[in-house]
């Protein structure tokens, strides 16, 4: 267990969040039991920022118009009552990361929420030389590049999409001394409230390093492959390229002695992301090619999901082509031009007046080639693919499928196979290399007849006494295992390779 906690926080470290996942195909969620507040009659008009609305011609220049008439348009909106709001709440803690402040609240009946900001400070994000300088304005005014009722859109069209996500209400907080120690925070300020745990059936969530770890160590815990795409796909519909570790939430559901994980996206902070000025053009061309900006056309999937790229390696390894065109067909359908209009009338009717209807055209525009370009982006995925197995014993069989090569991995229940956990065949024209890896215990790999030297197999056994059986000769294959030379001490060494 500690080899796994430890590999585990290293993976997440690195970001590469190898492991070996399965997908529950037909799963479908109720609809979320998330019911936003009933808002006080209360009310006030309140800009989401007064920061953004000083625009000269040189910040139009290079820092672009961006939304900062959405920003600085006054709204109406409910007055949030810490005392009233949805029967009254108590404070827990406060939260928030690096540019968002939140507090996390409870309800009369235990359940959990969440208080976060609409405006953004970035002072924590800059090291701390460049606090006082010209370059935290630079990039406070950049915030007007986000969209700041974005978050409240997504939700529609999550649900629409089947995938599980919170459903935040907008609120003006003023100067209640009911905040305590939080209200020189919190005052005056526009949040948006949503529950911390959306799940259909209100069960605590797991961050990704700990669901990774129970990965790694149980061949029964699983990860439902096809939701994810159907989540990533929202993500890039709506160009939100911010989707570190961190932006994702992890509910289950136990099928028998089998637990699979679904995944839960959270903080749209970039959604709708999009800036003219010339330094995030010149940016996005030299050093972050993430900030692309939302636009009518969806392709470029691979620079905007760069901060994602070992997140879909590893979490969609085992959807192969036709997997990705079915699901990105169903989810195109899913999200028909009523849904993308019921989704942006979300938006305050003063700030939809402005810019809602370019928003509904880029999106159907997006929708409708995101067939085209994520396969593009599966293609792209699909070159060098990683298997990994557990610190449980595991069983990989690699057979020929022509010059295709099929490669499943099971539980092992003593010397022979048990349930299948992974099965996926590789087109040789789509992936040149296969990697897979046994991490722990005593792990079994068979090799069948004929498998194509098209694809490079590199196979490590990690620790545990593993068994390799070749029942033909392997033409394009590199062994690893694990070496011991002592209780303390273990290397890598190759066992064969053949490469013609």
């Amino acid at each position: 267990m500690a080899k796994a906690k430890e590999c585990a926080g290293l993976i997440v470290s690195l970001l590469s969040l190898t492991l070996l996942t399965n997908t529950s195909n037909a799963y479908h969620f109720n609809q979320q039991p998330s019911t936003p507040p009933k808002p006080v009659t209360d009310s006030v008009v309140s800009q989401a920022s007064k920061k953004y609305s000083n625009l000269n011609f040189l910040k139009r220049i290079f820092l672009g118009k961006n939304y900062r008439d959405e920003w600085s348009t006054p709204v109406r909106m409910p007055v949030f009552n810490i005392q009233k709001t949805n029967g009254g709440f108590t404070i827990v803690e406060l939260g928030g990361g690096q540019q968002t402040k939140s507090l996390k609240l409870k309800d009369k009946n235990g359940i959990e929420w969440s208080l976060r900001t609409v405006d953004k400070d970035v002072e924590k994000a800059l090291q701390p030389h460049l606090r006082k300088t010209f370059v935290r304005r630079i990039v406070q005014d950049m915030v007007s590049a986000s969209h700041p009722y974005a978050s409240l859109t997504v939700s529609p069209m999550a649900k629409a999409a089947n995938v599980v996500a919170p459903s935040p209400t907008l609120y003006f907080v003023p100067d209640d001394p009911a905040l305590g120690e939080f209200q020189s925070i919190f005052a005056n300020t526009v949040c948006t409230l949503e529950e911390r745990e959306p799940t259909p059936d209100r069960s605590e969530t797991e961050n990704t390093e700990d669901v990774l770890e129970e990965i790694m160590e149980e061949n029964n815990h699983l990860v439902m492959q096809e939701q994810v795409l159907r989540a990533r796909l929202l993500d890039m519909l709506v160009a939100d390229w911010d989707r570190h570790i961190d932006q994702w939430r992890w509910g289950r559901i136990d099928s028998g002695k089998t637990k699979h994980y679904y995944v839960i996206p959270r903080d749209r902070d970039f959604a709708y992301f999009n800036s003219g000025g010339l330094l995030t053009k010149i940016v996005s061309t030299i050093s972050i090619p993430h900030m692309r900006g939302f636009t009518k056309e969806s392709k470029g999937l691979k620079k905007l999901n760069s901060k994602t790229w070992f997140f879909d390696h590893n979490f969609l390894n085992e959807l192969d082509a036709e997997s990705w065109k079915r699901i990105i067909t169903e989810f195109q359908q899913s999200i028909s031009d009523s849904v993308i209009h019921d989704a942006i009338t979300h938006i305050p009717p003063e700030v939809y007046a402005i810019s809602g209807k370019e928003i509904e055209s880029k999106l159907r525009s997006r929708r409708d080639g995101l067939l085209k370009n994520g396969i593009k982006y599966y293609e792209e995925l699909a070159r060098s693919v990683h298997v990994m197995g557990t610190d449980k014993a595991d069983y990989f069989v690699i057979t020929s499928e022509g010059d295709d090569v099929a490669v499943s991995v099971y539980n092992m229940e003593g010397k022979t196979k048990g349930m299948r956990t992974y099965h996926r065949v590789f087109k040789h024209k789509e992936t040149y290399e296969i990697n897979m890896e046994g991490f722990g215990d005593d792990d079994h790999f068979e090799m069948g007849e004929g498998i194509s030297k098209k694809i490079m197999l590199r196979i490590s056994g990690g620790n545990g006494k593993d068994t390799y059986v070749e029942k033909g000769k392997v033409k394009k294959i590199k062994l690893e295992d694990i070496e011991t030379s002592s209780k303390e001490s273990s290397k890598l060494h190759t066992i064969a390779s053949y490469e013609p």
